[in-house]
């Protein structure tokens, strides 16, 4: 089944508004015009076009049926439409309507197809009947003179009913659009509250994970280690050797580091209103024991799936520079420029060969997130030189 985009009932309902206002208009618009000497043919006639446009309008616009029968529809609407036309029968604006209803329900080609099948026919068929109709209008006038097409009350009228018409009509065709919009804004707000509830949930996901395995391992690892210092601490002076002391007392030192560290992390994740200066803020301070970091942040407010993002990127970056770049100082810019957001972290440590050696897990990890965001990650480095990385995403990047 060939699904359309789907149009909101209101639409619909307005559009039924529109092509009944031109079903009015048309019944009026013709018993005026019409010869008053044939004016119970001419009922009988208006009557019976208006009530056949009347009934194909009560079908429903068939926006999720198949596109053969979008098809079958639109082609009958049009075909009923040039009999109408042929029948002398003034249809005002339900032509250009149709063409509305074509676009709405067929592929953009197949639409374009009708309405230029349906215009060249009709406008085909209006040359056609152009000379008999002129000859009709001659006859009228030797017989009854120009007086009939120069009354005042019917002038007037007819042109009164058709600036109504015409007035109501665009003011209705606007509602439909301003509807459209609506329904767009309420649908794009929606989105962006899904998008924050699905950040939360992840999160705190995350979160439990991170308590539930990381954090329960590193606290049984901590008191291991403790035991093991203490049964060290009982061995005699003559036993024990400093090696194996030294190495217990900073492996306890690590799995009290990491284990600090995994609850800050779930601090930050457990956070409700993420804040991404705050955030690398504080990222900064913990690693001043390590490097002098200057943190530099320009940015307006962003979702919080990349804000966070982010922050992963920057936390990554840092702790690289911390375990390998030996660096005594290191400088973080965050910022907008245009459509995007650039990341950029300088350091003044050991450098590498990018090209040279096995990128490891730290590198990779950033270039990942980068390419999810739809972004890039490029690095510049050279031995003793220092290191130069920089992450560009746009600004409207969507975090899957």
């Amino acid at each position: 089944m060939d699904l359309a985009n789907p149009i909101s009932p209101k639409i619909i309902r307005i559009l039924r508004w529109i092509e009944w206002l031109l079903l009015f208009d048309c019944a009026v618009t013709n018993l005026i015009r019409a010869d008053l000497d044939y004016l119970p043919y001419a009922c009988w006639r208006i009557g019976l076009c208006l009530s056949a446009l009347a009934a194909f309008s009560l079908i429903r616009l068939p926006i999720t049926y198949p596109i053969s029968y979008k098809r079958a529809y639109i082609i009958a609407g049009f075909s009923l439409l040039i009999l109408v036309d042929v029948i002398q029968i003034n249809h005002s604006a339900l032509f250009d309507l149709f063409i509305i209803k074509a676009c709405l329900v067929l592929p953009r080609k197949d639409a374009i197809s009708a309405a230029v099948g349906a215009t060249t026919v009709n406008f085909s068929q209006f040359v056609w009947q152009l000379p008999t109709r002129l000859a009709e209008t001659n006859v009228m006038i030797d017989e009854k003179g120009i007086e009939p097409f120069l009354n005042p009350q019917t002038i007037v009228t007819d042109a009164l009913v058709g600036t109504v018409t015409g007035t109501l009509f665009v003011l209705l065709l606007g509602f439909v659009f301003v509807a459209e919009q609506r329904s767009r804004y309420r649908a794009e707000k929606l989105a962006v509250e899904v998008e924050d509830l699905a950040t939360k949930l992840e999160r705190s996901r995350i979160a439990r994970d991170i308590h539930d395995s990381l954090g329960h391992t590193l606290t049984t690892l901590d008191v291991q280690l403790a035991l093991v210092d203490r049964y060290a601490q009982d061995t005699p002076a003559s036993q024990a050797s400093p090696q194996l002391r030294k190495a217990i007392t900073r492996s306890q030192q690590l799995a009290t580091q990491c284990l600090s560290e995994a609850r800050e992390s779930l601090r930050t994740i457990r956070e409700s209103n993420f804040d991404l200066a705050s955030a690398l803020a504080a990222l900064g301070d913990d690693m001043q024991k390590t490097f002098s970091l200057e943190v530099k942040v320009q940015i307006p407010s962003l979702p919080e799936r990349l804000s966070y993002q982010l922050y992963l990127i920057a936390k990554e970056g840092l702790i690289n520079i911390q375990k390998h770049a030996k660096a005594t100082t290191a400088t973080l810019f965050l910022e907008a420029k245009e459509s995007e957001i650039n990341l950029t972290l300088i350091d003044d440590g050991c450098g590498f060969e990018p090209t040279s050696i096995k990128q490891g897990y730290g590198l990779q990890g950033i270039k990942e997130r980068s390419q999810l965001l739809g972004g890039q990650l490029t690095v510049k480095s050279y031995p003793q030189a220092g290191t130069k990385l920089c992450v560009s995403v746009p600004i409207n990047a969507t975090v899957v």
